[in-house]
């Protein structure tokens, strides 16, 4: 007879967290170095960067029109005025800015959890069945003279043993992956320097 002690010591434990351990420590090196590509790509990709747009409103007086279209007059003959608005837009001067000074940063991975489950059903099942069964058969005759008889028996023995064993098991592997801030070291310092006054000329870092 199986021993289930034995089914259950068979499953490759060891080797599924290895396995498991392996395929996450490669897939966490393709990530790191697609976040590191992706910082080179963002450092030395640029925009027309717009710096101010100005928008300046002006007075723009017109004469109320009727509804044929005539300029329309009050009752001194006076035309009808209103006051409207004229905007007036002034855009500053576009410069390459990087995408990375715009703000667009990096995103970094980490496996942050990971589980294995294993499921296993062992059934084990034995049917055994006898039959006994005794048959006496009896004959007699006679005739003028004298009498006789016999008497037969017969046994029937039948033993039958049904046993089945069935072994069911199942596995999956999950893991969480998080987003995760850049490395300190990893992002470039930006220093702004601001020139606009030349006695008071300012630098501060970011």
């Amino acid at each position: 007879m199986p021993n289930v002690g034995a089914e259950l010591a068979s499953v490759p434990f060891g080797k599924m967290i290895y396995d498991m351990a392996s395929a996450i420590a490669r897939s966490q090196v393709a990530l790191d170095t697609a976040s590191i590509q992706l910082v080179q790509v963002l450092a030395r990709t640029t925009f027309d960067y717009v710096p101010d747009v100005v928008e300046t409103l002006l007075p723009n007086p017109r004469q109320v029109k009727g509804a044929n279209g005539a300029p329309l007059m009050d009752d001194d003959g006076n035309p009808v005025m209103i006051t409207g608005v004229l905007v007036q837009t002034d855009v500053g001067t576009a410069f390459p800015l990087t995408l990375l000074q715009a703000g667009v940063n990096p995103t970094f991975y980490a496996f942050t959890n990971s589980t294995i489950e294993v499921k296993m059903s062992i059934t084990s099942t034995q049917e055994s069945s006898n039959t006994l069964s005794v048959g006496v058969s009896v004959s007699a005759s006679a005739d003028f003279l004298f009498a006789s008889g016999s008497v037969s028996s017969h046994v029937n023995f039948t033993s039958s043993n049904k046993y089945s064993y069935s072994v069911t098991g199942s596995s999956s592997m999950s893991t969480t992956l998080a987003p995760v801030p850049p490395p300190k070291n990893m992002m470039p310092r930006f220093f702004l320097v601001n020139a606009i006054d030349i006695s008071k000329i300012s630098i501060s870092q970011s």
